[in-house]
C-alpha cells in the first residue's frame, strides 16, 4: 500500500514551528513575555512546539504573538509553504509618493541582492539546500516588496470599485478607467 503519511507532523508541519518560535524570539522579552501575552505557562507554550510532542500550537495563540510582536513572520511562512506572497496593507492616511516610491526601491535593492546572491550560488556549479533557501528568501523579498508598490499605487490612485452584493461581482467605478480591469 505505500507509506502511511506522519499526521501527527502534518498537523504542526516543521516551517510553522520555526515561524512561531522566531514570532516568539523577536518579542523583547521572549518566551517570558509570549506566556504572559497568552497568559499561560511557559512550559504550555514549549509542549506545544515540542519536536514529536501530542501537541499543537493553537493559530490563534500564533497569530495573537504576531500581531503583538509587530512581526509576520507566520504569514510569511504560509505564504512560502502555498508559493504566494504576502503583501501586508499599509493605512491608506499614513501613505504618499515617497511611501510608494520606498516600496519600488526596496524592490529594486532586493533585485540586486538576489543577483548578487544567484552568481554566488551558481559558480561552483551547483545549488545546495542552503544556497537554495538563500535564493528563495532574497526571491521572495522581491516580489514581496514589488507588491508592495503596486497594492500602494492603485490604492492611492485608482478610484475604489463598487460591489455589486448581490452578485459579489466589481464592477467599474466609472471616472477613473485606467485602473479598472477591461
Amino acid at each position: 500500500m505505500g507509506q502511511q503519511p506522519n499526521w501527527q507532523a502534518e498537523k504542526q508541519p516543521v516551517w510553522l514551528v520555526a515561524a512561531v518560535r522566531k514570532t516568539i524570539a523577536a518579542l523583547p522579552g521572549g518566551y517570558t513575555e509570549a506566556a504572559e501575552i497568552l497568559d499561560v505557562t511557559q512550559d504550555a507554550i514549549f509542549n506545544r512546539l515540542r519536536t514529536g510532542g501530542d501537541q499543537i500550537f493553537p493559530m490563534g495563540w500564533a497569530m495573537v504573538l504576531q500581531q503583538a510582536g509587530g512581526t509576520k513572520h507566520i504569514a510569511d511562512a504560509f505564504s512560502r509553504q502555498s508559493n504566494s506572497v504576502n503583501v501586508p496593507l499599509v493605512e491608506l492616511e499614513e501613505v504618499d509618493n515617497a511611501d510608494i516610491n520606498v516600496r519600488l526601491m526596496e524592490s529594486i535593492e532586493w533585485i540586486g541582492k538576489h543577483s548578487v546572491r544567484v552568481r554566488q550560488a551558481i559558480a561552483d556549479g551547483v545549488i545546495d539546500r542552503s544556497e537554495r533557501q538563500d535564493l528563495d528568501e532574497t526571491s521572495y523579498q522581491v516580489m514581496a516588496k514589488w507588491q508592495e508598490h503596486m497594492t500602494l499605487l492603485y490604492r492611492v490612485y485608482c478610484e475604489a470599485e463598487k460591489v455589486d452584493a448581490q452578485g459579489l461581482q466589481p464592477r467599474a467605478s466609472g471616472a477613473n478607467k485606467s485602473c479598472v480591469e477591461k
